[in-house]
């Protein structure tokens, strides 16, 4: 199995319509002000940070720039810089430590009923919510 098929078809097994809702809600989605890279984008990016156990943001960030399946799966277009660390720490700030718990509790729950994984015994990395408090 190529390296990237277990997070593509993980990522393709959950329904991300409803969280694709919650961490938008503190994104602005009118007015004045730049908007706001793809939210979902970046939560791909911080999934696949943990399912590929990247050490960090800026590793994250360099295999983003490099690694054209990571970016197609992360929906970075072509000619698109990839989601810098800033952003991505922008990003768990906005959506908030409470919002990224409660989603990974939903999409753990998700997978262990699919029996994409065993609910056993699982832990989860706090880097996926670090800063934050």
């Amino acid at each position: 199995m190529e390296k990237h098929e277990d997070v593509t078809s993980i990522l393709s097994m959950i329904n991300l319509d409803n969280i694709e809702k919650t961490i938008k809600e503190p994104y602005h989605q009118t007015g004045a002000g730049r908007p706001p890279r793809k939210p979902l984008g970046i939560f791909k990016a911080l999934m696949i940070k943990q399912l590929r156990r990247i050490p960090s943001d800026r590793e994250l960030y360099r295999r983003l720039w490099n690694d054209e399946a990571l970016r197609i799966i992360c929906d970075i277009e072509e000619k698109e810089k990839p989601y810098h660390p800033s952003q991505i720490t922008r990003f768990r700030n906005k959506v908030g430590p409470e919002r990224l718990t409660d989603i990974m509790n939903k999409l753990i729950m998700e997978l262990v009923e699919s029996d994409i994984i065993k609910g056993e015994t699982l832990a989860l990395d706090a880097t996926f919510t670090r800063g934050l408090e």
